[in-house]
């Protein structure tokens, strides 16, 4: 193959990369996805040991400006016109490698999570104040470009841009529509906008609409129907999270130490799940100030009208902190429990006994211990090795499934029948916890001490206590997703 043929060939890998970056920072739930790939392409152009020499060049040039002051100071003239030289010449090296090393940065060296912008009650952030509905049709643009210049992942960029022109997104180009053309959820978008910005007039015009919509629903549903607003449907799962696992998956997954489990749905699940993705949109954005020990301890005070009756108090006061605390998951999306049954595979040793040290998934996933885990090591190790380790060992698809963290609804659900939340130890939960700076800690709980199951806070990602261990759990990808139209 000839130079120019090459030269293109590079070129176009370079394109289907910054894509990759791009949508990664917008499709958050396949952030993962998306940056596995942007490795493996950026590999043929850029590898990982190339790009570390990249970066060890403004290394090397410090060093020469100091050697050749030293050199300058002794007045040897021909040790410092040589150092002279050397440094230009890695200057210009540096210069024109810049944009393939700030690439090198995004792919190499990204491991945090991105915030979802489409997650509602994230206006606050610095960034998320953009049209919606613009960022969306961008992310559906670069989507498709993705499909023609990276055809091997091409049906799944083809199924994610469909996902996203299915999404009701209020835009600001056509805030002045007339609100009867509008749905109930994209009214409620505009309304918590118009909150936000103190716009009391428009607030009072999409507060009487909804109003009178949910006068009208009432009407005509009857005091014994299933009918949901228009805005909880948006949340509603059309995956089925109960499907269970094959006899294969099971017997390859005891290898791993993880079990087959079924987590059931609370009495009352429907009104429940109602009830907080209503009330989603209103959270209370905390700041670090109160901690103590570098513990954030997650809110719970809610008003409790409308909780369904029947609700067990762990389950109160999870709904409590998730309406109180502005909380993302794993796949940076505003985390909202599913209140419903669902099959995964997890870690489900007792903790009443020291848990297990080592083992063949934490092997497999490169970490040596247990207890004293940051959450940044483990985050980076599941983005390294966790994709790799659900198609090999288990035969699942890492676009489908994803191994994180144990949730904390499901560490409730399941935990009460194993005897979890009853030892002073807190175990590492899957997400986060956001600050008004934009800050993410990660959520821990279950200790005895301060609620057991329903014991919930925060600690910074790279608080390595030992009172802290990790369990792992395999999900459906889709318990990830918030807004599903």
């Amino acid at each position: 193959m000839n130079k120019k043929a090459t030269a293109r060939e590079d070129t176009a890998t370079l394109e289907a990369v910054q894509l990759l970056v791009n949508v990664r920072s917008d499709d958050t739930v396949y952030a993962d996805v998306y940056l596995r790939r942007a490795r493996e392409l950026l590999a043929a152009v850029l590898s990982q040991a190339q790009y570390n020499a990249l970066k060890g060049i403004e290394g090397d040039i410090n060093t020469a400006v100091k050697q050749m002051r030293v050199a300058t100071a002794s007045q040897d003239w021909v040790q410092v016109e040589s150092l002279a030289a050397h440094v230009e010449e890695l200057r210009r090296s540096a210069a024109d490698s810049a944009a393939l090393n700030t690439l090198g940065v995004a792919v190499y060296d990204s491991h945090g999570v991105s915030i979802d912008p489409f997650s509602p009650g994230f206006d606050f952030l610095p960034g998320f104040d953009k049209d919606l509905a613009e960022r969306r049709d961008t992310l559906v643009a670069n989507l498709k470009v993705l499909a023609s210049v990276d055809a091997p992942f091409g049906p799944f960029y083809a199924q994610r841009g469909t996902f996203f022109v299915g999404l009701s997104l209020a835009s600001r180009r056509n805030a002045a529509a007339p609100v009867s053309a509008k749905s109930s959820a994209e009214i409620q978008q505009l309304a918590v906008q118009a909150a936000r910005q103190g716009d009391t007039s428009q607030l009072r015009l999409y507060a009487q609409e909804l109003a009178a919509r949910q006068a009208k629903e009432a009407a005509s549903a009857g005091p014994n129907s299933d009918t949901q607003t228009a805005a909880a449907a948006a949340y509603h799962y059309p995956v089925d999270l109960s499907a269970p696992f094959s006899d294969e998956v099971a017997q390859r997954a005891r290898t791993l130490g993880l079990v087959l489990a079924r987590a059931e749905p609370p009495p009352q699940s429907a009104p429940l799940f109602d009830f907080v993705t209503t009330g989603i949109w209103q959270a209370n954005v905390s700041d670090t100030e109160a901690t103590h020990e570098g513990i954030v301890r997650a809110e719970a005070m809610v008003d409790t009208s409308g909780f369904p009756p029947e609700m067990s108090g762990p389950l109160k006061d999870l709904v409590g902190a998730l309406l109180q605390n502005p909380f993302i998951n794993s796949g940076g999306v505003r985390y909202i429990p599913p209140f419903s049954a669902e099959a995964v595979l997890i870690e489900d040793f007792p903790e009443d006994q020291e848990a297990p040290a080592t083992g063949e998934l934490l092997s497999a996933l490169g970490l040596t211990r247990r207890r004293a885990l940051a959450r940044v090591d483990i985050e980076a190790a599941l983005l390294q090795h966790g994709a790799r380790l659900l198609q090999e060992r288990l035969l699942l698809d890492p676009t489908e499934f994803r191994l994180v963290c144990i949730p904390h609804d499901l560490y409730i659900g399941l935990g009460r029948h194993r005897g979890w939340g009853k030892q002073q130890l807190w175990t590492h939960f899957d997400g986060f916890q956001v600050f008004k700076n934009g800050q993410l800690r990660a959520l821990a709980g279950g200790d005895v001490r301060f609620g057991g199951l329903s014991d919930f806070v925060s600690i910074d990602i790279t608080d390595q206590r030992e009172s802290v261990i990790a369990r792992f759990a395999v999900i459906r990808r889709a318990r990830q997703v918030a807004r599903w139209r």
